[in-house]
């Protein structure tokens, strides 16, 4: 009742709002998609809409709808901050490789930038895994204590296989169902999820899985920054 029409317009989307006769429609604009979504979703709401005659009165579609600003959600901003700082890291590595191998030249530059390119790329990766690793651990132990624990009950993928991914859904304190990703190879597993934010939720790990994993993280911390540090003297002997 409230809309008019919908337009594509590039990687955004128009919708006009119906308006009185002689009133200058008004126009809310969603951004931020694929240009093959917008012209998806146009079409098809356009096709939804209702047919109106000329008699028909128009209401003020301004009145009917309301707006407000969508926001990155907490994964949405972790996600977008990895992207950016494995492409700083890999801008900083090819820099670093290419800027020594042109200043040694020949093949002792060929094989320094190899060096520094592999060195790099190891370093940036155990770093960052290490660290992750740690995180995901202290959320963990944060939501697990701190948190609401539920049971949730798979619901795609294949049980009884040891480490089998699968879907699982959850229903938080206001009923809403929510699907969290498991690899317990189970039918039913424990979560734990912030009340305030359900969708913030981890799978509970037994305390010797737990402190397995933050062994094997730590070591990739260690290990990542051990090849950093490897890495840095041999830049500076050079």
């Amino acid at each position: 009742m409230a809309i008019e029409r919908v337009r594509a317009e590039g990687r955004s989307v128009a919708v006009e709002l119906t308006a009185a006769a002689g009133a200058t429609p008004a126009v809310r604009r969603v951004g931020g998609v694929s240009e093959a979504a917008a012209r998806a979703f146009a079409d098809a709401v356009n096709r939804a809409l209702p047919e109106r005659a000329e008699e028909d009165v128009a209401v003020d579609g301004s009145g009917l709808v309301i707006t407000h600003v969508l926001t990155e959600s907490p994964a949405e901003r972790r996600q977008s901050l990895f992207k950016r700082g494995a492409l700083a890291a890999a801008l900083v590595i090819v820099a670093l490789a290419l800027t020594f191998g042109i200043r040694e030249g020949g093949i002792d530059g060929f094989m320094l930038a190899v060096t520094t390119l592999f060195g790099g790329t190891m370093a940036s990766v155990t770093t960052a895994g290490g660290a992750a690793g740690l995180w995901s651990a202290c959320r963990g132990w944060h939501l697990t204590r701190h948190g609401i624990t539920v049971e949730a009950e798979r619901t795609a993928g294949t049980p009884g296989k040891l480490r089998a991914s699968g879907t699982y859904v959850y229903t938080d304190a206001v009923g809403v169902s929510r699907t969290v990703s498991g690899s317990a190879g189970a039918w039913t597993i424990h979560v734990a999820y912030d009340p305030q934010n359900p969708g913030n939720v981890v799978v509970r790990r037994s305390g010797l899985r737990t402190v397995g994993y933050v062994v094997l993280s730590l070591g990739c911390l260690c290990l990542g920054l051990g090849f950093t540090f490897a890495l840095i003297m041999v830049l500076v002997t050079a």
